[in-house]
């Protein structure tokens, strides 16, 4: 009924045009011409599509206004590109709006817009979405994103962002979270710690230090004033000599602040801008987040451990993928990249110039900080993302999410916990980044579940995204076909003319 009040109030409009719908279907429009109203008529306009469907990759796609004109995702970023030029003709009209059928005159002509094509992969985007909604809901969770990027050229072959809806669905968004979503990735980002500390000689995979199971510092603030922050590991245990290599597998909070601490701030930070957080990633999305990594002369001496840890630092997705891709790329960051090619209405295919790329760390340090993260999925957190027969290099991180404090916790003295919700309650990001196979990678991935239930332990990153992780790694590499990566041994004679090095073999 309200409808038809608003289509009568057009009818009776002083003015001499109105749309009564605009983007009907074709049967709506056929219905309508058949009614024979008069001074009613059809305005066929251009209209653009997912040849896919409207729920895949729609966050990257994006959409257009009621005027075709591109309102978020690619759509928007390529709207000048797409768009391309509405013709104009004019023409004879009989006094009921009927085409009188003379000669038109063109005056515009007509010119299709470009097509692009993406890096996407449709059957793995569409593979990635479909185990992202199983997850999110066996989680009980609120959302989740996935990212395959390809390290060697920064092509992203899938990016997924998935919300639970009010009435329980399970539905892709129709902005992409995946560049927009910004939070504390926790120790997933120990891994860029460590390829700091090594790159700067401090130490390898089997340096030791004493690791206490509680690390306290005081300072004293601006105002003069003591301030006091302690930071403990999971399980209580007496000092003890841990190796790079188990802390990181065992993701010890103090161990990784013991190696912060000589690092030391200046270096922690240039090491975090090379990997590129706090800085847009080169993908010129529409309303892409930078994260946060404040500027070093806002940091407090507590920052440095808090940092190194993961917290006190905002990130994004689609930074998290790429700097572990610089990893998985012998040290080498190549910008994301959605866009291979642009093709012309003439059918002249363009490809699309190389995304930019820095040295971030040595080729000799990415290697070792891969056997570091394989290690943490054959002994560590992350044993829940191994695939059998592929070594798989990767890092968990469970984070505490962060309220504003009018949505925060008030506690009895009157302060706010901005880490509990209004009523109390904790909520999750769980994550896991890596990239496979750990010897020669061939696809790095980000899987974030968004606030799973607070079941048990079940809303730990070991649990709820390491089985995703390891679930999307296996389908990619059979649907690939990469070949597990193995070390042959030469033989005594072949040895001796390979100067005593082994050789490796493996399938593309």
């Amino acid at each position: 009924m309200q409808e038809a009040k608003t289509i009568l109030t057009k009818f009776n409009s002083p003015t001499r045009f109105e749309y009564i719908v605009r983007q009907a279907s074709l049967e709506s429009a056929e219905a309508i011409l058949n009614l024979n109203l008069g001074g009613v008529y059809v305005d066929y306009e251009p209209r653009r599509f997912h040849v896919a469907g409207k729920q895949l990759a729609r966050g990257v796609l994006g959409g257009v206004t009621v005027d075709n004109l591109g309102s978020s995702g690619l759509e928007l970023q390529y709207e000048q590109e797409l768009k391309g030029v509405v013709g104009i003709q004019r023409v004879e009209l009989s006094a009921d709006g009927s085409t009188i059928p003379t000669e038109a005159e063109t005056i515009r002509k007509a010119v299709h817009g470009s097509d692009l094509i993406l890096t996407i992969d449709r059957a793995l985007q569409s593979q990635v979405e479909l185990e992202l909604s199983k997850t999110i809901q066996e989680a009980q969770a609120k959302g989740g994103i996935v990212i395959i990027q390809k390290p060697s050229t920064g092509e992203i072959l899938a990016m997924a962002s998935m919300v639970t809806t009010e009435t329980g669905e399970i539905v892709s968004t129709s902005h992409n979270r995946a560049v927009t979503f910004s939070y504390e990735p926790a120790s997933v980002l120990k891994a860029m710690t460590f390829a700091s500390v090594i790159n700067e000689g401090l130490g390898v995979g089997t340096s030791k230090r004493d690791i206490p199971d509680t690390v306290i510092l005081e300072w004293e603030n601006n105002e003069g004033n003591t301030e006091t922050e302690i930071w403990r590991d999971e399980y209580e245990y007496e000092t003890q000599e841990m190796s790079i290599e188990g802390i990181l597998t065992h993701s010890s909070n103090t161990g990784t602040i013991v190696w912060a601490q000589e690092l030391g701030q200046q270096k922690l930070y240039d090491y975090l801008r090379k990997f590129g957080f706090g800085q847009a990633s080169g993908l010129e999305f529409p309303y892409e987040s930078q994260g946060i990594l404040h500027d070093l002369n806002k940091w407090d001496p507590s920052n440095l451990n808090t940092i190194a840890l993961g917290h006190g630092i905002s990130v994004t997705p689609i930074q998290l993928v790429s700097a572990y891709s610089a990893i998985a790329n012998d040290g080498i960051f190549v910008a994301p990249r959605l866009v291979s090619h642009i093709v012309d209405p003439s059918g002249n295919m363009e490809r699309l110039a190389s995304t930019p790329s820095r040295e971030v760390i040595a080729a000799s340090t990415a290697h070792q900080v891969a056997d570091l993260l394989t290690s943490v999925v054959e002994n560590g957190t992350g044993e829940k993302a191994s695939v059998n027969g592929y070594k798989i290099a990767a890092k968990t991180g469970t984070s505490w999410k962060y309220f504003a404090p009018e949505d925060s916790y008030e506690m009895p003295n009157g302060q706010r916990d901005p880490y509990l919700d209004i009523n109390g309650q904790r909520h999750y990001t769980s994550t896991v980044t890596g990239f496979f196979p750990a010897q020669k990678p061939e696809l790095s991935m980000v899987v974030i579940i968004d606030d799973p239930a607070p079941i048990e332990e079940q809303f730990y990153a070991s649990h709820v995204a390491a089985p995703l992780f390891g679930e999307i790694a296996a389908w990619s590499l059979r649907h690939y076909q990469i070949s597990p990566f193995k070390e042959v041994q030469l033989s005594d004679n072949n040895q001796q003319a390979f100067n005593g090095q082994t050789i490796q073999e493996g399938g593309e």
